[in-house]
């Protein structure tokens, strides 16, 4: 009470004596500081009853005015007293001691008010950086302190500081093993520093503090350890991987996160879940679809996503050190048995889990090393029975053709996901590796029985290339071909209606140049999907086909795929088949095989099943490689004997619904009225015996348009070019 009089008794006269100087001004308050620690005998004496609080507040405005009042770069007075007489230093010294109580709160207040306010750079002087290193030490020691807030205010104020300057972060690392030894003669020994040995303390602190229960402080915490992993200083990047346990603490939090969650989670609860790093002010009362488990699965995506967000903006070498410890302490050890159990509640479950994991993965590294996990680090050509496969890979592989087909889905699902990535080791594992070789194209050149029998003009020389694999238009370029197939469903080149009306047979010796293919081909290529479903089971009504709606999406997508395939530098065009290996024996691989035999089984599959296989071969299709490009896309390949392609499997689907719906009666009508339920125009009736097929045949109908629109839109962009 008596300290507050003699503060207030000190303004008056104040106003009343003649004005000082802010020099004389900034001594007087400093002296009073002083002043009651010499004379104040009580230690228990908290510092809210002392006038120290407003004492530091005066100083700090005096410093304030000082800096308006002198020229840029320059400094005043008052600043010289502080520096000089190292009182930063004096307070820090009373701030680690907290005497009186309070006190370490109210330095940690000034120092960041003194950092923060003061625009002319103070860190880089000794007498400043010295005791804010000390200070930065002595916070995070209590847990759940009085003090965290005013610590973690201090700690974010300096990463933002270094953050605008990153050399500084070298004056906050020392090592103790390596300084201050002294010769024989009395002088210093100087000595490089090991950058993985040195401790940083402004790291360790703020990793105290992320451990806090209180949510404000441990995000804060967060955001300054993003802001230290991000600096472009190597010494800083070494010391915290080699000496502080930063990139296991985020590891191991997330084994926690994940042990948390119960064993069992719908799929459709985990993909509906939307986290993001960061302060989360949602409530459950607020949460209108709530389910057990999500305020544990959110934690755990919100931190994955930090991690993820650490990844992208660190460092390169603190990227690496982080993604190898979530693979080595949580993919292997936790997610991995998950995977592979036999339980279908746990695949299910584990697989949704991290289908989701790889959904939010942004981060480059982060994302290869997620990739790495499911698909192992093989690129070479798969062979028939092999059994050094990945196991992960493998099982998960399998299990897009498990006998539940909530299984089949989610399996397909996370490789959908994987497609849709940036990496461009999922495309080469799963499909590119097997299609590099053209081992499915064939070479062997035609007999001259075997010619007239295919009724069309394949040139005799086994060419390669897709300018010769297409079918001339008429003269009005009107003319639909007639589709026929040999009996290994291998389609048959259609020949023009008049062969020597202005045009060459492609059997001649006329060769379309490469303009010409664009501009004829495209829409032969086009119309063998369109029409590839007969007349009398399509669900589409009458003169339209639907196909245009496709077209848009299709656009936007390849141009999204396009993009993120820019940085993989893959070819235009084909690789001729004179530098490919020789009589190569045509392996599609485990993936491919699995979604052909699928699409074999279309009519037969649930309607879920159809789509989520469509997607994922949509999906591939997409990609601008010119190798996926004739290899799914080509309607005339000539394929090796044995081989299958996407169209040569489609036409065997549209030969199986040729025999089926010749016994059904009327078939069209009922698909018809299939494909309004499915839309909703009217209401489900009984389900008919028979309702596999009839989903089935609009699906196939719907995922012919598809590839039709994929078609035009990635044979025009190539045209454009």
């Amino acid at each position: 009470m008596f300290n507050r009089f003699a503060a207030a008794l000190h303004q008056a006269v104040e106003a009343l004596a003649p004005s000082q100087s802010l020099l004389e001004d900034f001594i007087f308050h400093w002296k009073a500081i002083t002043h009651y620690f010499i004379n104040n005998k009580d230690e228990k004496c908290p510092v809210q009853e002392s006038n120290i609080s407003s004492h530091l507040d005066n100083m700090l405005a005096i410093l304030e005015q000082e800096e308006c009042e002198t020229e840029r770069n320059q400094t005043g007075p008052c600043m010289e007293h502080l520096l000089q007489h190292k009182i930063l230093e004096t307070l820090q010294t009373l701030g680690k001691a907290d005497c009186p109580p309070g006190m370490k709160q109210l330095v940690l207040s000034f120092f960041t008010n003194l950092l923060g306010k003061i625009q002319q750079p103070l860190l880089p002087h000794i007498n400043v950086y010295k005791p804010v290193h000390r200070l930065i030490k002595v916070c995070g020691d209590v847990r759940a302190g009085p003090t965290e807030k005013e610590e973690i205010q201090f700690l974010c104020l300096v990463c933002a500081k270094l953050k605008e300057t990153p050399y500084l972060v070298n004056f906050f690392l020392e090592d103790p093993k390596s300084y201050g030894k002294e010769s024989k003669s009395g002088l210093k020994k100087k000595s490089k520093p090991d950058p993985s040995k040195m401790e940083f303390s402004l790291m360790s602190s703020l990793l105290s503090l992320v451990q806090s229960p209180d949510t404000r402080i441990a995000v804060k915490a967060c955001e300054g350890m993003l802001l230290c992993t991000s600096l472009p200083e190597q010494s800083a990047a070494d010391c915290i991987v080699g000496n502080t346990h930063f990139a296991n603490f985020l590891a191991e939090r997330l084994c926690l996160l994940y042990k948390a969650l119960p064993t069992s989670m719908d799929p459709v609860d985990v993909d509906s879940v939307e986290a993001k790093w960061g302060l989360d002010m949602s409530s459950d009362a607020d949460d209108t679809n709530a389910f057990q488990g999500k305020r544990q699965l959110i934690s755990l995506l919100s931190w994955f996503d930090y991690c993820d967000q650490v990844v992208k903006v660190a460092y390169s070498t603190i990227g690496d050190a982080v993604s190898r410890a979530i693979h080595d302490k949580f993919f292997l050890p936790i997610l991995e048995p998950l995977l592979l159990q036999t339980s279908e509640v746990g695949i299910l479950t584990s697989t949704s889990h991290l289908c989701k994991l790889v959904k939010i993965s942004e981060s480059r590294q982060l994302l290869a090393i997620l990739v790495s996990f499911i698909l192992g680090n093989d690129t070479s050509e798969e062979q028939q029975h092999d059994l050094d496969q990945y196991k992960l890979r493998q099982r998960l592989i399998e299990r897009c053709d498990h006998l539940s087909d909530e299984i089949c889905i989610m399996s397909l699902k996370l490789f959908e996901t994987l497609l849709l990535k940036a990496n461009e080791h999922v495309a080469r594992n799963l499909v590119l590796r097997n299609l590099e070789s053209r081992a499915y194209y064939n070479r062997r050149p035609l007999t001259r029985s075997a010619q007239d029998s295919e009724d069309s003009g394949t040139d005799q020389n086994g060419h390669d290339g897709a300018g010769s694999q297409t079918v001339a238009n008429g003269p009005d370029g009107s003319y639909e071909p007639e589709l026929e197939f040999d009996d290994d469903f291998q389609i048959k080149r259609p020949s023009t209606p008049e062969a020597g009306e202005g045009e060459e047979s492609l059997g001649g010796s006329g060769r379309m140049t490469d303009e010409e293919e664009v501009q004829m081909g495209i829409h032969k290529l086009v119309n063998c999907f369109l029409i590839l479903v007969p007349e009398e089971a399509r669900s589409s009504l009458t003169g339209d086909t639907g196909y245009d709606m496709y077209l848009r999406e299709a656009h936007r997508q390849f141009r999204e795929c396009t993009v993120n395939c820019l940085p993989y530098d893959w070819p235009h065009q084909v690789t001729p088949l004179s530098t490919c290996r020789p009589n190569p024996v045509f392996c599609e691989g485990a993936f491919l095989k699995v979604l052909f035999d699928k699409l074999t089984r279309m009519l037969d599959q649930p309607y879920e099943v159809n789509l989520q296989v469509t997607s994922v071969i949509t999906k591939i299709t997409l990609f601008p490689h010119p190798h996926i490009q004739e290899y799914f896309l080509d309607p005339f390949l000539p394929a090796a004997p044995g081989s299958r392609t996407l169209f040569t499997v489609l036409s065997k689907v549209v030969n199986d619904l040729g025999s089926r719906i010749a016994v059904l009666p009327d078939f069209q009508k009922q698909v018809m009225q299939v494909r309004k339920q499915l839309m909703g125009l009217v209401e489900d009736q009984h389900s008919l015996p028979y309702i596999d097929l009839l989903e089935g045949v609009i699906v196939l109908e719907e995922f012919c348009k598809e590839l039709a629109a994929v078609t035009f839109v990635k044979h025009h962009t190539v045209g454009e070019r």
